[in-house]
């Protein structure tokens, strides 16, 4: 037995950008099996979803974020950027256990599903704790251990334990990354073992970089020439790394950047409200590979995607002073397939192509927002947002139908959510 999406205009994100005005999607287990006219793929037994006033893209994907901390949302508003340097500490945060982070994290996921996002790659402690709750939520992920030496020795036997649970094979569901906090919080010989142990076990490496002044001081202080040099030297400019943030790069290490292929996760509205600063993205675009991520809810409160595309499209065309630059449809791709490939899945996921996971997102088109579609990628990165989101599905697992969750219940979720966040009397 097979689903059936059927009749709907289809985004495919495919090398040629295809749009299909009305079309079959077949999905057989995990995979998209087929995609033919509309009408054409359904057989005896078949669940069909009927998707012929709704557009369906692949699954929007998040190449970074720190899910678990969704209890920090609106904790630390309008601060200097001293306040962030200090260590990214929230005023209270101690009194959230590792239990709380576990239901944080189930809530953030349950959000993000109901936001599109079908594909995050997460990083935090505990995560030996926390990527198992991940993985029950259904949605797919990359989930990395931080590791960190700045005032103890890093914890590598929560992240090889975490390797060994959930592998490095990205044709799982959920695998695993090695994940160096960051440039200033690890030591050289940290960051030289992190390079080692990617290399031995085919794990991709997430760390933040260059993502305030302090942090790039400690690394010119240790004697690198920048961010950039210190990747080189430590054996981690690659492409296997992917760099969330890299907006303290001087312009030197800009137009040298693409030589080492570093993937970047660009997460504009967290650096525009912590950093007042943000990429010049029409700059590097296409030279290497960039994906958006929503970072955490201390410093964007927000875990739509859809959000930080239209902001990446209209300051990256502000910094470029070109109205021309970052066209909608390259940001429809940063979304989905460039996502994928910083994460390395695009192979995989990314597009609506037959022999790819059914990672998709069915949007609502009897919505105001949708209407009319004149051009469906414009209306999908300037004018739709969650509500637009209908039916989501995961490895060809139906997690989201009618706007609702199907392995929960929104309002209990945000209920629990509310009274353990609540600060204490």
């Amino acid at each position: 037995m097979a689903i059936v999406l059927s009749g709907g205009a289809v985004l495919t994100v495919n090398s040629t950008d295809d749009f299909l005005p009305a079309a079959d999607i077949r999905v057989e287990g995990d995979t998209i099996s087929a995609i033919g006219a509309a009408g054409s793929l359904a057989q005896p037994g078949d669940t069909l979803i009927d998707c012929s006033e709704a557009l369906i893209a692949p699954g929007l994907v998040n190449v970074h974020t720190h899910a678990a901390t969704a209890f920090y949302r609106g904790m630390a508003e309008d601060r200097p950027r001293e306040f962030w340097s200090a260590g990214y500490a929230m005023p209270g945060q101690e009194r959230f256990t590792v239990e709380d982070h576990v239901f944080s994290v189930r809530a953030a996921c349950a959000e993000f599903l109901l936001n599109g996002v079908t594909c995050i790659a997460d990083r935090l402690g505990n995560m030996d704790r926390i990527a198992p709750a991940i993985e029950q939520s259904g949605i797919r992920a990359v989930v990395g251990h931080s590791l960190v030496d700045a005032r103890a020795p890093a914890d590598w036997k929560t992240a090889h334990a975490v390797l060994e649970r959930f592998g490095t094979d990205p044709r799982r569901r959920v695998f695993a990354g090695i994940a160096p906090h960051a440039l200033d919080t690890c030591s050289d010989d940290l960051l030289k073992e992190c390079a080692r142990q990617a290399d031995r076990t085919g794990a991709r490496v997430f760390l933040h970089v260059a993502q305030n002044e302090p942090e790039v001081a400690v690394v010119r202080r240790r004697g690198h020439d920048g961010a950039l040099a210190c990747l080189v030297e430590t054996g981690l400019a690659t492409s296997n790394t992917v760099a969330a943030h890299a907006i303290y790069l001087s312009d030197a290490e800009f137009e040298a950047w693409p030589t080492y292929g570093i993937a970047i996760a660009h997460c504009p509205a967290s650096n525009l409200k912590i950093e007042a600063r943000t990429l010049p993205l029409a700059q590097l675009v296409g030279r290497v590979p960039i994906g958006l991520g929503t970072d955490w809810t201390a410093s964007n409160n927000s875990m739509d995607m859809l959000v930080e595309a239209r902001l990446a499209a209209l300051v990256g065309k502000m910094r470029a002073d070109d109205p021309q630059a970052l066209p909608v449809g390259q940001m429809v791709r940063m979304l989905t397939i460039d996502g994928a490939r910083v994460l390395g899945l695009d192979g995989l996921i990314g597009s609506i192509e037959a022999g790819k996971r059914a990672d998709l997102v069915v949007f609502d088109a009897n919505r105001l927002e949708t209407t009319p579609a004149h051009d469906p990628m414009a209306n999908l990165i300037y004018s739709m947002g969650p509500r637009s989101v209908r039916d989501v599905l995961v490895d060809g697992a139906i997690l989201v139908r009618d706007g609702k969750l199907v392995r929960g219940d929104e309002a209990a979720l945000a209920r629990r959510h509310r009274t353990h966040g609540r600060p204490p009397s």
